[in-house]
């Protein structure tokens, strides 16, 4: 019983898997992206020079307010802020918090900013730095 023996030839699969495997390879640090969620905020005592275009909000460890490095009293920050708003409704407000401030603060200040009438609110954090082998 003689039968014919059917083979496939795998030269053009092995040439068409290299040349995925290469892709592959080419593209992967493209597709990776820091996966550590820790953020380390920026101190208030970094704040550059006043923005133009954004309302900057500080605050200290020491929980000292600022808007635009002026600082603030505690009591006058929401009408202080609604006067900057009044003047420049449009402006993105950016906080800026000191890492040691706890997230309650943050959220108090935050809905200040709302009850201000603030639309647009961010937090500024540092960019971490990738590290290039």
């Amino acid at each position: 019983m003689n039968q014919p023996i059917c083979k496939i030839d795998m030269t053009p699969l092995v040439g068409v898997a290299l040349i995925l495997v290469i892709v592959f390879i080419v593209t992967s640090p493209l597709n990776m992206a820091p996966i550590d969620t820790d953020i380390r905020l920026p101190k208030a005592a970094t704040v550059a020079a006043k923005s133009q275009t954004n309302i900057t909000i500080s605050l200290t460890s020491d929980l000292r307010l600022a808007i635009n490095e002026d600082w603030v009293r505690n009591n006058q920050f929401e009408s202080r802020l609604q006067r900057e708003l009044k003047k420049h409704p449009d402006r993105l407000v950016v906080i800026r918090a000191d890492k040691d401030v706890r997230h309650k603060r943050i959220l108090h200040i935050l809905s200040q900013i709302k009850n201000a009438g603030a639309s647009k609110i961010a937090l500024a954090t540092e960019q971490r730095r990738r590290v290039s082998l």
